[in-house]
């Protein structure tokens, strides 16, 4: 292998590293744009995006935030996501809130 076919290999491994970078640092789901994704208790397929939540708050006392989302099937439709602390709750909230 001649030196010219050495650095363009070796400059796609380096471009193609950049570019999957952000699977190695850890994301917080407070930056992710889906609330929740998985299947509801009947074993539908549920995707809460961001864009469907209308109102969301925070509920101390238990250690956990709801999400109400607008869903044309229920109009009381809410996601909880609880948390085991009040700190990793707070710094949850505080990221939520700054990257909204």
């Amino acid at each position: 292998m001649n030196i010219s076919k050495r650095l363009v290999v070796g400059l796609f491994f380096v471009l193609a590293s950049s570019l999957f970078m952000g699977a190695i640092f850890e994301k917080s789901g407070a930056k992710l744009k889906v609330i929740k994704a998985g299947v509801d208790e009947k074993g539908n397929p549920v995707c809460v995006n961001k864009s469907q939540v209308y109102l969301f708050k925070k509920d101390q006392a238990q250690n956990k935030i709801v999400f109400f989302y607008h869903d044309a099937q229920s109009p009381e439709a809410f996601v909880t996501k609880s948390f085991s602390d009040g700190e990793s709750l707070d710094s949850y909230w505080d990221e939520l809130l700054k990257n909204w």
